[in-house]
């Protein structure tokens, strides 16, 4: 049954990069399918391809090799020909998704990219922003939740994301010019509503990232002036910083691919998911 009010979406971006938002989206996915049995979608707009590495793990190599199609087709628009189906032609979800995992009443599932996104689509006719928007509203309104991964640059996968979503989600590490971003995010989210006025989205919080490590550092003096400065900013812009913060973890990689022994202080995440998934009502 498709839900009555559809799915929730949320984009997951800051326009400076290294601030851990394809681990985020990708824990946040497996998070809302395992632990709050939810029917996900996520999405990776980002060329660099992370979050389809980090959910499709070994088959994002046979996914490349077999020359799959991924969200470049979502944004052209139709299906090519390709080894199975010799000709173009209308392109439907089965097309583009790959099921990380399912069960009998609800899926995770993922709309990959590629490492050629980027030149594709600029090389060619300019994409339609709406796209995204358009197909998800087409096709995948029984999901509960959709994230959708971000590349840390304003374009035009940019707006496509904002309208898809009802809210951002902004990663930040507390480092020196922790909050250059901010501003250039700022000015991208209130651009996007003046032009979209019927449409509403907010950012929903902050996250704090690679806060502290095992041991109880909590990162000295860098981190004490750094979170000052995320404070200023986001107090002026009106933005939640999350209570929950992330530790700087080794574990992160074994949670993404469901391996829960040993992983140390990456568990302080559920903490944050939990929070999270809260602040947005779900």
């Amino acid at each position: 049954m498709a839900r009555t009010d559809g799915p929730t979406v949320v984009c997951v971006i800051n326009l400076k990069g290294g601030v851990g938002k394809s681990t985020i989206s990708a824990l946040l996915a497996r998070h809302a399918f395992s632990a709050k049995k939810m029917n996900v979608l996520a999405i990776d707009l980002d060329p660099q391809a992370n979050l389809s590495q980090a959910l499709m793990q070994r088959a994002y190599t046979n996914f490349i090799s077999n020359k799959e199609q991924s969200i470049v087709e979502i944004f052209n628009g139709y299906r090519p020909p390709n080894k199975i189906k010799p000709n173009s032609g209308s392109l439907v979800p089965a097309d583009v998704v790959q099921t990380i995992f399912e069960t009998e009443d609800r899926s995770l599932e993922l709309i990959p990219s590629r490492f050629d996104f980027s030149d594709n689509l600029i090389n060619a006719a300019k994409p339609d922003p709406r796209s995204l928007a358009r197909f998800l509203s087409e096709y995948f309104t029984e999901k509960d939740f959709i994230i959708i991964d971000c590349a840390p640059t304003e374009s035009i996968f940019t707006r496509a994301a904002y309208h898809c979503s009802r809210h951002v989600l902004v990663p930040v590490k507390p480092e020196y010019f922790a909050t250059i971003g901010f501003p250039l995010l700022d000015d991208s989210i209130n651009d996007f509503r003046h032009h979209n006025r019927s449409h509403k989205i907010d950012v929903c919080g902050v996250v704090i990232n690679n806060a502290f490590y095992d041991g109880g550092n909590d990162g000295g003096p860098e981190k004490a002036d750094s979170m000052r400065d995320i404070e200023t900013e986001t107090h002026k812009k009106g933005w939640r910083i999350y209570r929950n913060q992330l530790p700087h973890s080794r574990g992160f990689p074994k949670l993404m691919r469901g391996n829960n022994s040993q992983v140390g202080n990456a568990t302080e995440f559920y903490k944050f998911a939990n929070e999270f998934f809260e602040s947005i009502s779900l």
